[in-house]
């Protein structure tokens, strides 16, 4: 059985022996220097770091051992050594988006001749900002009280150290508007996306996907550099990057605006919800300074596609019409979800219905996608559901519950799929031809955000699934636990079902971990950290739009 190992980051009274620093004595430090220059070394760590891809989140030990001897002094080194060697985090993704989120709280550039920022005392603001990335959280008495207020205290965190594979964030939206789109039914085909899009930021969607595409090729190739020192020199992204190709200086003028912030069009950034609040910088996760663009999050800036297509434009919508374009990309994302199945699952152990229903009533929908195998039954709900900032980052148990409640429990979650398990165990004729020989139902809810995969979801999810679940008036039939996990772990199980099912692997995550408290990639021993392996479709999807990236660009070089 798996362990759940836990390392925590080290702070930086613990290396002085001091007290815990504030917020205010935080961004006392920041204001001593340049703040362009702090926002571009930003840029550089991470770069130096290798931060994004394959899923990194933190500094390798390699990097660690290199970047310890020159961020902090002498003195201190052999300390910060020791906590590393005991198995301490010193070096991760959050630290950076922490720092460049108060630079950008404190405003635009107020004395230039500030200095930058040294090496020493680099390091000693990264640790000062691993102290702040902490909330303290009171135990609560009722169960699911105590579980939402695990879930607050846990989603932030989790999300700092995402198994999220970033390449995947840019090219499953491609997927979403190349593939299933023009998949869905004439009724969910909703709204022109293209047309929406092009109104809103006069850009095409595809050509907006095309210099993403451009910009994270950039990204990688800083990244890719093998030299120790790759990013402290130079690391950012110029229009002359794209000299030998054919886009109008208009456009990818048009583009860097769109994708970045400069001070001079710095708003004010908002109070953080919370310490893992770091919304403006998913919105544009460029600073532009003297006419080059420096990445700050390699994780947002491959996010920034669907960003743009969905959330700034369903700001724009009023009324009951932004509630619908939501319903409209939770189809897109539903299909996505089947497609998996449809593309990975080996039928000799799986077999993908999309969209079942009920056999006298062809309008009533069963779940979004089974997947059977043998007499096993999965029934899945995909959510596109996302939490908002005000709930995920406020350490305040009592909204996260509330979400939980009814954003994936109520109608639309967990209880669809407990009314679907009683019709389907029950007596009557709608029953359809293909239920007849189940004997065991395995609910699972797939979420596009984070929070599927979190730990205790599972477990909150679950709990609410059971409560007056009487299992003995099921009987002859098997109902297991509820399963949730998000599409980044959904995508890394599609490897193994080349060669057993996919009802093999929930069984394993739910005899791992019988409490459901941990990640679905903690508990499951057929995911693991790092990127999705094995998914010859995705492969061929991205070599597609690297060949629609040199052909739209017109890349001659």
């Amino acid at each position: 059985m798996r362990k759940a190992d836990w390392k925590t980051w080290v702070q930086w009274y613990e290396v002085t022996g001091g007290q815990r620093g504030t917020i205010e004595e935080f961004r006392g430090l920041l204001k001593k220097y340049n703040r362009s220059s702090l926002l571009i070394m930003c840029a550089q760590v991470s770069v130096a770091f290798a931060y994004g891809p394959e899923a990194e989140t933190t500094a390798s030990d390699e990097l660690t051992n290199l970047w310890t001897r020159i961020l902090f002094t002498p003195d201190v080194v052999p300390k910060i050594e020791q906590f590393y060697n005991n198995g301490r985090l010193i070096f991760f993704q959050g630290q950076l988006r922490f720092i460049a989120a108060e630079i950008l709280r404190l405003g635009p550039e107020t004395d230039t001749s500030l200095p930058r920022i040294e090496n020493h005392a680099l390091g000693e603001v990264l640790l000062r900002s691993s102290e702040l990335l902490y909330f303290k959280h009171d135990d609560q008495q009722d169960h699911f009280d105590q579980l939402a207020n695990r879930v607050s205290q846990f989603l932030p965190i989790y999300e700092i150290d995402s198994p999220t594979d970033t390449l995947l964030l840019l090219l499953r939206f491609y997927i979403f508007i190349t593939i299933n789109i023009p998949r869905l039914p004439p009724e969910r085909q909703l709204f022109d996306v293209d047309q929406m899009f092009l109104e809103r930021f006069a850009i095409e969607l595809r050509m907006f996907a095309l210099l993403l595409k451009a910009f994270e090729y950039h990204a990688l190739m800083m990244r890719w550099d093998t030299q120790p020192w790759r990013g402290s020199a130079d690391c950012g992204l110029r229009k002359s990057n794209l000299k030998n190709s054919t886009v109008p200086d208009d456009l990818l003028d048009r583009m860097f605006k769109e994708i970045s912030f400069s001070w001079d069009t710095l708003k004010q950034a908002k109070e953080a919800v919370g310490y893992a609040d770091f919304d403006f910088l998913k919105d544009q996760p460029y600073f532009s300074h003297n006419g080059v663009l420096y990445c700050l999050d390699y994780e947002f800036a491959m996010g920034k596609l669907e960003s743009a297509a969905i959330w700034r434009i369903v700001r724009t919508l009023k009324g009951k019409k932004g509630d619908e374009y939501l319903g409209f990309w939770g189809y897109v994302f539903e299909d996505y979800v089947a497609w998996l199945f449809q593309i990975y699952a080996n039928p000799k152990f799986d077999t993908v219905i999309l969209s079942p229903r009920y056999a006298d009533d062809p309008s009533k929908e069963i779940c979004d996608t089974v997947v059977i195998n043998g007499s096993t039954a999965i029934l899945i709900e995909s959510k596109l559901a996302t939490c908002k900032s005000s709930i995920r980052y406020s350490g305040k148990f009592e909204l996260m519950k509330d979400f939980l409640d009814e954003r994936l429990v109520k109608d639309v979650g967990v209880g669809q799929l407990r009314k679907a398990i009683d019709l389907l165990t029950g007596s009557s004729v709608s029953v359809p031809a293909w239920a007849k020989r189940i004997s065991k139902f395995t609910p699972l809810i797939v979420t596009r955000d984070d929070i599927g995969s979190c730990w205790f979801v599972n477990a909150y999810l679950n709990d609410r699934f059971e409560e007056n679940l009487h299992r003995k008036n099921y009987r002859p039939y098997t109902i297991t636990k509820l399963v949730s996990m998000n599409i980044g772990s959904l995508e890394k199980c599609m490897k193994e079902l080349k060669r057993r099912s996919f009802s093999e692997v929930l069984e394993s995550r739910i005899r791992a971990n019988k409490d459901m408290i941990w990640t679905f990639d903690r508990a499951c021993k057929y995911v693991g950290r790092g990127p999705a392996r094995g998914l010859p479709e995705h492969v061929a999807a991205l070599g597609r739009f690297s060949e629609e990236m040199i052909a739209g660009l017109g890349i001659h070089d």
